[in-house]
């Protein structure tokens, strides 16, 4: 009896439909668990009163929170500006360094191996280990950036790197790009592994020029990786704290919707407004990803 049952499972997932819905299965608790119940909480906590600690919270109010977000100055000319110049400024520069980057890489050099593994270390080390390196860096009294450039006469005073606003900003938004691109690097240096060599060779001989080439002939071929790698880059990029948080804790009005979001919940314990901070720009998100889909799908390969 048992071998029979045994025999019956066996030629039940012989079957394609039957095994492969049972395969996905750990990746799906996987996704649900890590992902689509945590988001699901937030959406909701975001809709609530909910306050850490304290009793007859937790109540149901809408989109209150994020009405009261809006009513907020702060928030709508510093906060909201903030994240959208960091997340989109870092994401176009680390996509533009990070090609440059690749094309250097891919060419014959010598210790080609060895310079890939290095550009590598700003990506592979702890957050908060290499941030507290550049936040002595860019100290007001201790800075070793603003030494060099006198010295090299570029400057004649002292820069306030993470002091003044607009400064502490740059320097945060310098700091990420510094981090990130060696990912935009390493993706793109392995698309362009793939880009047909006669294609190339057939463009030079039909006279195109390297912009040429590389406009008509590399860009199309690795664009559904850049739009991937940009896309996950840009979610990384809106929820960056690590960065933030510890070179300058949110001030110098270098709050970020991230930053925000945590102070609020975490700090303030205001977990639902919290909540709201950080799902305020999900829509707009949302609508990116859709049209990242779209193009996927309907890219002619």
């Amino acid at each position: 009896m048992p071998l029979r049952i045994l025999g019956a499972i066996r030629k039940w997932l012989d079957n394609e439909r039957h095994l492969g819905p049972i395969m996905i299965i750990p990746a799906m608790l996987v996704v649900i668990g890590l992902i689509a119940y945590p988001f699901g909480n937030a959406l909701w906590l975001s809709m609530t009163d909910t306050q850490a600690g304290q009793e007859g919270t937790g109540n149901y109010v809408g989109f209150d929170n994020f009405v009261d977000l809006w009513e907020m100055k702060d928030f709508r000319t510093i906060i909201i500006p903030n994240t959208l110049r960091y997340t989109f400024g870092a994401v176009v520069l680390k996509l533009a360094f990070g090609m440059g980057l690749a094309l250097l890489l891919n060419r014959p050099m010598p210790m080609k191996n060895v310079f890939r593994g290095v550009i590598l270390l700003p990506w592979i080390v702890p957050t908060s280990l290499s941030v507290m390196a550049w936040r002595w860096m860019l100290d007001p009294d201790f800075s070793i950036i603003n030494e060099m450039l006198i010295n090299l006469e570029i400057i004649d005073k002292d820069i306030l790197f993470l002091v003044k606003p607009k400064p502490a900003l740059w320097s945060v938004m310098a700091v990420n790009i510094w981090r990130g691109t060696p990912f935009f690097a390493v993706t793109l240096l392995a698309a362009l592994q793939v880009v047909p060599q006669e294609q190339l060779e057939a463009a030079q001989i039909d006279g195109a020029n390297v912009v040429q080439r590389f406009m008509k002939v590399i860009v199309p071929t690795i664009m559904p990786v850049i739009v991937v790698t940009t896309m996950f880059s840009l979610v990384r990029t809106l929820g960056d704290v690590e960065i933030v948080w510890v070179l300058t804790g949110g001030g110098r009005d270098t709050h970020l919707l991230a930053t925000y979001s945590y102070q609020l919940g975490f700090t303030a314990t205001q977990l639902g407004r919290g909540a709201a901070a950080s799902l305020f720009l999900f829509p707009g998100f949302l609508v990116l990803m859709f049209l990242q889909l779209r193009y996927l799908q309907n890219r002619d390969y």
